[in-house]
């Protein structure tokens, strides 16, 4: 088709204007807006945000229908296409402007005509003009920038993912600008006049911190310290209570000044150029700087950036330091653009990447710096010369692999010239005089628990959606892909070449199938950019780089160091990894040495070390090719082995045993499948037999999972398999199931038959543990009296004194069961005295909130209070998850005792979360009954009917019956309230047979 220029409808030429910064809409010269059918509103405004540039029929059918494409899509997109042309005709422009062109259609309009890219280009400048030191002229710019909003950006352009994504990062650019124009403002002495602004925009944005550092420095120059110290400690409060987490440590610093009274006064304000014969200081863009652009954004970095400027001002050569693909190039150059006279009057970058090892380290500086060495001379010299004069910020760009002679030609550089300062970047420090090393971490990730909607502020998950939007504009996070994001840059450990790389995977596969495929990430993770060094084209290149640079032992304890999971002290590694070349005496310094190579982390709080995931999947590929796997992970189970069985038997009553495992938890995981894979499963039975208690603590379902693994395999001793069976009833004996009551039953049989007294008394009593919700009360007593008697006088502190004083504490539990709770109040008092003489801590806290639990039923409210309080702190320190949540969840209901309109959700939130991580469906059931007598106080009576039936589901029968019981008659009230008397009467017949039975 024919391409025509937009038209001008008057003399001067003026051309035809488009908005999407509101309302979709077409200005022609000299006419009001024209009014758009909706059916081309969307259609037009994907065109307008590419304007002059080809748009393909499938960018163009995804931004208007998405996942939901009409039968016909081509034909249906001609269709609007007509209509679009001939909307563009009525409102006076000519329909030529509408191009079509393969692969799809063009508007051939000039960018300038449309508001967001005038908006954006606006803003260019601005940041220009602010890097410069020209305030005033920035502070137009901003101005003219946002002028042109008329409200929210594409707002009648529809709901498809692709106009939602667009809308939000123009608006977030829009917040960005207020608050660069704010904080320029704020810098020119306008304290008072922002302060009622940034109020506003801390109320509608309240976890966004840059804003809430503006507030605080207004408030502060405005002469109101105290207001400004309230409006951090509000924000403080907000992060805790919404994401668990602290302000960043830019913000404590300021507060901690505010409190000081040591804040930086504001800068007079600045005119549009600097007085005469003085110099701006001006950071890199106004200075005769040889840096590459800036191709893509710099994300999750500023207070790295703020580290090495403080630290650049403080010495003269700093390294930065971190394994491959971190972003050590990406943080230095960003920290050069940004640093200002003060550092240095020019910046000059030296890259060394494609220098071979054994080159002349001088001469490639010289020829990187330009400086021609005349035959014979020496080029260190020439280039000392060169930069002897003025402040020169030199950007030395990956050293490791000729990090001796840039360590050699750095200090004498820095010792020739006073001016000139360093900024290196190496897998290693360089080691000289005077250096300072910036160690450069990955990128912040999501916990796993992390709510949905905080899962996108993640430094690496806002990575990873900024490179996926680049190949796929139309992607977006949502309840159901954000947490597949969030694992994926786990599993990366928010390396951000990783993230990249697998970002630029969402352009063929969703997030779940590149989720699955990182099983095998060396792989999937090739796409990097083909202008990019060949080190980062693939995630396998940049490690190799690194690997090629070790020595062969250091290979050697590299690669034996994958068999660990979650970490290793340096005692595990000289007794696992010390063989075939390696001594234990040397495995320390070796450990040392891949620290110094960024290759392995260390962590100063424990004392341990680790290897990113990355790292740990590549030296497990490089210990398979050794043919040392097998011998690896063999000594890898013996070491776990010799260690479940050192503080397995003492997690009861000490705390400091239950931390070793709860920190080599992932190590014994591996190592009992280990012995399941080999066929060593006497060790495995061994080792699971060793972890029960810790398991039984917390961990339940791991625990059940091992030991049903290890018995489905047919091996190991009569013996071993009946005391695995007697661990897996004992893990379920507060919510047993048909599989875990037959366990028990079946250990209790072979024990007996084995002619086993002791652990038959045991197995008895998790028979017992598990009948406390049916079953005969008395033929339980019976059992507990034998078992006694079996168990006989034990000592106390051991296993068997354990087990004597859980004979009182199942008799309690068995009195409890049948409603009898003044009873049951004294027999829980004299058990907690026996329980706190064996010194077991967590079983202490069990017993208090059972008491609670039977004062509350007592009626003696506020002493159940006090008990069930305690048993929460027992339950966190050390953390019993299984102890928090049933604590927490008859605190709550104890608290609605006293007063039905008790705000207790927070305490029921905290006591389901800590339930359904733990695998506890009792206590998930408790806390939707808590939930449901909340809603029911609040005249909610759809609510609290949904919460009963979901309590019911999860509790099934595991509960005693009077307490059932009462949750079908709330169920009967919830649903005669409701309007359905024929749920209504089923609860009431269920409660009244439980009543009957209880």
């Amino acid at each position: 088709m024919r391409e025509t220029a937009v038209p001008s409808a008057d003399q001067n030429g003026t051309a035809a204007t488009f908005g999407v910064l509101g309302p979709v809409e077409v200005r022609a010269p000299g006419r009001p807006p024209a009014p758009l059918p909706p059916s081309v509103r969307a259609l037009l405004a994907r065109l307008l945000l590419s304007p002059g540039r080809v748009v393909s029929v499938d960018g163009l059918t995804d931004a208007l229908w998405g996942e939901d494409l009409p039968s016909d899509a081509v034909n249906a997109l001609q269709i609007r296409v007509s209509k679009l042309r001939r909307a563009l005709a009525s409102a006076g422009l000519d329909g030529g402007v509408l191009v079509t062109q393969a692969p799809g259609y063009r508007l051939a309009v000039p960018a300038e005509a449309v508001d967001a890219c005038r908006f954006e280009l606006l803003l260019g400048r601005a940041r220009e003009e602010g890097a410069a030191g020209r305030t005033a002229s920035a502070l137009d710019h901003l101005n003219q920038a946002l002028g042109l909003w008329r409200g929210p950006a594409l707002a009648d352009a529809g709901g498809t993912e692709w106009a939602a994504a667009e809308s939000a990062r123009l608006e977030e650019l829009r917040l960005g600008a207020v608050e660069h124009r704010d904080e320029l403002r704020l810098e020119s002495g306008g304290h008072n006049e922002v302060v009622a602004d940034l109020e506003r925009l801390v109320a509608d944005h309240p976890l966004r911190e840059r804003l809430h550092r503006l507030l605080m420095l207004a408030l502060y120059r405005a002469g109101r310290q105290a207001e400004a110290l309230a409006a951090y400690q509000a924000l403080r409060r907000h992060l805790a209570d919404e994401l668990g987490i602290d302000p960043s440590p830019e913000l404590q610093a300021l507060a901690e000044a505010i409190l000081r009274q040591q804040v930086p006064p504001a800068a007079m304000p600045a005119t549009a150029a600097p007085a005469e014969g003085r110099t701006a200081s001006a950071p890199a863009a106004a200075r005769d700087d040889r840096l590459p652009r800036r191709l893509t954004s710099v994300i999750g970095r500023d207070d790295d950036v703020s580290t090495a400027l403080r630290r650049l001002a403080e010495a003269r050569v700093v390294t930065l330091t971190g394994p491959g693909g971190v972003g050590k190039t990406t943080l230095a150059l960003e920290t050069a653009r940004r640093a200002d006279a003060s550092v240095a009057d020019r910046v000059r970058l030296i890259r060394l990447t494609a220098l071979e090892a054994g080159a002349d380290v001088a001469d490639a500086f010289a020829a990187e710096l330009g400086v021609m060495t005349p035959p014979g001379s020496d080029p260190a010299d020439a280039v000392a010369d060169h930069l002897a004069h003025g402040g020169t910020l030199l950007v030395v760009d990956n050293c490791e692999h000729v990090v001796d002679d840039v360590a050699v030609l750095v200090e004498r550089l820095v010792g020739d010239c006073p001016g000139l300062r360093v900024l290196a970047t190496s897998r290693e420090a360089l080691a000289i005089p005077g250096e300072v090393q910036v160690a450069v971490g990955p990128l912040a990730v999501p916990e796993e628990t992390e709510d949905v909607d905080a899962i996108p502020a993640a430094p690496a998950v806002r990575l990873f959606l900024d490179r996926a939007r680049a190949v796929r504009p139309s992607f977006t996070l949502d309840a159901s892909s954000a947490p597949v994001v969030a694992s994926i840059c786990r599993q990366l450990d928010g390396v951000p070449l990783a993230v990249e790389l697998a970002a630029a995977r969402i352009k063929a596969l969703a997030p779940a199938d590149i989720e699955a495929r990182l099983r095998d990430r060396f792989s999937l993770l090739t796409a990097g950019p083909r202008t990019g060094e060949a080190r980062h084209r693939t995630l396998r290149a940049t490690l190799d780089w690194s690997h090629d640079l070790l020595t062969e032992a250091e290979r050697r304890l590299l690669r034996r160091l994958a068999v660990f999971r979650g970490g290793w002290t340096p005692a595990a590694a000289e007794e696992v990894c010390a063989f075939a070349g390696i001594t234990s005496g040397e495995v320390l310094d070796l450990l040392f040495r891949l620290v110094d190579r960024s290759l392995v982390v260390p962590e100063p709080v424990t004392g341990r070390f680790r290897l990113l995931v990355t790292v740990r999947e590549y030296a497990w590929a490089r210990l398979g090719e050794a043919g040392e796997a097998a011998e690896c992970r063999d000594r890898h189970l013996g070491h776990c082995l010799r260690l479940a069985e050192e503080h397995g038997p003492r997690v009861r009553r000490d705390g400091g045993a239950w931390a070793r495992l709860v920190e080599e938890h992932d190590n014994l995981r591996a190592a009992v499948d280990h012995s399941i894979e080999s066929g060593d499963v006497e060790k495995g039975f061994r080792l699971a037999g060793a972890l029960t208690d810790f398991w039984g603590y917390g961990l339940r379902h791991e625990g059940t999972r091992v030991l049903t693994a290890l018995l489905e395999t047919g091996g190991g001793s009569l013996l071993a398999r009946a005391r695995a069976l007697q661990g897996i009833g004992f893990m379920h004996v507060y919510y047993p199931t048909p599989r875990s009551v037959a366990a028990a039953a079946e250990s209790l049989a072979l024990f007996e038959e084995l002619g086993a007294v002791r652990d038959a008394a045991v197995s008895r009593l998790v028979v017992a543990w598990a009948g406390q919700y049916g079953g005969d009360v008395e033929e339980h007593r019976a059992s507990l009296e034998r078992s006694r008697r079996d168990l006989g006088d034990a000592e106390a502190g051991t296993d068997d004194g354990w087990w004597q004083v859980m004979t009182y504490y199942l008799e309690a539990l068995l009195t409890l069961r049948l409603g009898d709770f003044g009873t049951a109040v004294r027999q829980w008092r004299h058990t907690r005295d026996l329980i706190r003489s064996f010194g077991d801590s967590m079983m202490d806290g069990a017993v208090a909130a059972h008491l609670g639990l039977a004062l509350r039923e007592a009626g003696r409210h506020e002493q159940a209070l006090g008990f069930l309080e305690e048993a929460a702190g027992d339950g966190r320190e050390p953390r019993s998850p299984h102890g928090l949540a049933f604590a927490l969840v008859h605190l709550a209901h104890a608290h609605l005792d006293l007063d039905p309109h008790a705000d207790v959700a927070a305490l029921l939130a905290e006591a389901d979360e800590v339930a359904r991580r733990a695998h506890n469906p009792r206590c998930r059931a408790w806390a939707a009954w808590g939930r449901a007598r909340a809603a029911l106080a609040g005249d909610d009576v759809r609510t609290a009917l949904e919460r009963c039936r979901e309590a019911l589901a999860l509790l099934e029968e595991r509960e005693f019956p009077w307490a059932r019981a009462r949750l079908w008659s709330l169920t009967a009230e919830c649903a005669e309230a409701a309007g359905l008397p024929d749920e209504a009467e089923r609860a009431r017949r269920a409660a009244a047979v439980l009543a009957s039975s209880a």
